[in-house]
């Protein structure tokens, strides 16, 4: 049984695969479908695929950057790109990260087909070899560790052969009563981690001092699973559960230096409620995201106050304000309303850590395209970790999205004050924003109302931003034609009506100039 994820933001594209290719005669069992890069990779951890059938250009994130980030965390999943763009630099990327093919678009389905197959006969192969492996080893009693973490991990999937499962378990030095009192705690280890035998040692002292035995399975990098078992003649309780964790976070914390965080899962009555004890973990886990370093979250049966449907959702208009606010030069009041939002997710602390994040890319891609229209970098291409998205991947906790966030706000500021000039060219971009919808908007107009030579204006703009005011009143223009093109509430003349445009023709020889597309065909693609 294989699983496959499909990411490509062609709604036509991916739907026309879904249904065309007979997945179960590949013996691909599960398919799920993303609508870009970012949304593949907020699947990833909880879908686990075999496969990443992706597209390169995709928006949000590409289809090289979440092969990256497969490859990261996953590095046997098989990789196919799909692509209509055969430039060198994607198929130099597609051979760097592996990938067993490139299938160009438009799509066709023998070659698809063709693809999928040699996948598939990859994780077919592999997954004989690590049976074979595994075989080899328990007959061997080689490696007694590696057994009890193949066996933590089948665990929190779920035991379809409990017997045979037990005798492994015995065969790796355990034995369980018949119904085990149990629990999942997640641990998060950020680098460098103890080694598996220190990690093996803490457990022992925290779960012996308590009676308990335990398995000890690495889930990734930075994850490892913790199943705690009660002897047969004392079930496992709260304050049992609670007890090792806060003995583990101790002992971690002079490990790690206080770089981990620790989420203990719902007590279940058997081996076979162990995946819901590990998702209950998961979630604990997640809290400590908003506690920041160094904390623990352990699962009680009381009510914990906490509602899955209060997730944060921020105000609409947010980027918007975050817009206005910086062209004015406000930086004291941005910073005050960002200490307002970062107040309000941690009182939701059971929103998913990616759409927290998701909303901190958002307003740094704001920071980047201000800092970007008055030739600032706030960003460099000197490596992978200092772009938007990789800055607020990497964050652990959210106070350092936080940081993050501010470092590059205080970074753009400074820029503005060495720039010099910042605030005549915010006056005249504030003037702008005001009047853009004016047809009769001029570089003349604008001067006689700054009170200044047309001549001095612009050159003072030139320095300020890195652009013209000619160019930058287009460009607005046209941004603020594409929101009114997402509904269709206006007629296409209406639009450019009211963004300063009394030739339609003109406005969308404009448009298609700036976009690449006309105003219709951009209004059918946000429909997508």
């Amino acid at each position: 049984m294989l699983k496959l994820l499909l990411a490509d933001d062609e709604k036509m594209t991916r739907e026309g695969i879904r249904r065309s290719v007979d997945w179960e005669s590949f013996g691909i069992t599960e398919v799920v479908t993303a609508v870009d890069g970012l949304e593949a990779l907020s699947l990833l951890e909880s879908f686990e695929p075999d496969i990443v059938l992706t597209d390169i250009k995709m928006p949000r994130m590409d289809g090289v950057d979440l092969a990256f980030q497969v490859r990261r965390r996953y590095p046997g999943c098989k990789i196919i790109f799909m692509s209509g763009y055969a430039e060198k630099e994607y198929l130099k990327a597609a051979i760097s990260l592996k990938a067993i093919s490139y299938v160009e678009k438009p799509i066709d389905m023998d070659e698809l087909e063709e693809a999928l197959q040699g996948a598939v006969q990859l994780c077919q192969q592999e997954r004989r070899h690590m049976e074979h492996e595994a075989l080899t080893k328990e007959s061997l009693h080689a490696s007694s560790a590696y057994l009890r973490q193949e066996i933590c991990l089948q665990l929190i999937r779920g035991a379809r052969d409990e017997e045979q499962l037990r005798g492994r378990l015995q065969l790796a030095g355990l034995v369980l009563p018949e119904q085990p009192s149990c629990a999942a705690v997640m641990l998060k280890i950020l680098p460098p981690p103890p080694s598996p035998a220190e990690l093996e040692a803490l457990a022992q002292e925290a779960a012996g001092a308590c009676g308990l035995t335990f398995l000890l399975g690495q889930k990734d990098e930075l994850h490892t699973v913790l199943l705690l078992f009660a002897p047969g003649d004392r079930p496992l309780d709260e304050n049992t559960l609670y007890g090792v964790c806060k003995a583990l976070a101790g002992a971690l914390g002079e490990h790690t230096g206080g770089r981990f965080a620790i989420g203990g899962g719902r007590i279940s009555p058997g081996l076979e409620e162990l995946p819901a004890s590990y998702a209950s973990a998961v979630a604990r886990l997640q809290e400590t995201f908003y506690r920041g370093p160094a904390s623990a979250a352990v699962h009680r049966d009381q009510a914990t106050g906490f509602s899955l449907q209060e997730q944060y959702h921020p105000d609409p208009s947010l980027q918007k304000t975050v817009r206005e606010l910086l062209v004015d030069g406000r930086f004291g009041e941005i910073r005050s309303l960002l200490g307002r939002v970062a107040q309000e997710i941690r009182q939701r602390p059971e929103t998913l850590i990616n759409s927290v994040k998701e909303i901190y890319y958002r307003l740094l891609l704001e920071l980047e395209g201000f800092a970007g229209e008055r030739g600032i970098s706030l960003f460099h291409s000197t490596g992978p970790d200092d772009l938007p998205w990789e800055l607020v991947f990497h964050c652990h906790f959210f106070e350092d999205v936080q940081q993050a966030l501010l470092g590059k706000l205080g970074q753009l500021e400074q820029a503005l004050k060495e720039r010099g000039g910042g605030s005549t060219a915010a006056r005249i971009i504030r003037y702008i924003h005001h009047h853009y919808a004016d047809e009769n908007v001029t570089v003349q107009g604008i001067s006689e109302h700054m009170q200044m030579t047309a001549s001095h204006l612009i050159a003072v703009f030139k320095e300020a931003t890195g652009t013209t005011v000619k160019q930058y009143l287009m460009e607005y223009r046209i941004e603020r034609a594409k929101e009114l093109l997402k509904t269709d509430s206006y007629k296409i003349f209406d639009v450019a009506l009211q963004v300063g445009y009394r030739d339609g023709e003109y406005f969308a020889k404009i448009f298609r100039k700036l976009t690449g597309m006309t105003p219709s065909e951009y209004r059918e693609r946000s429909r997508v």
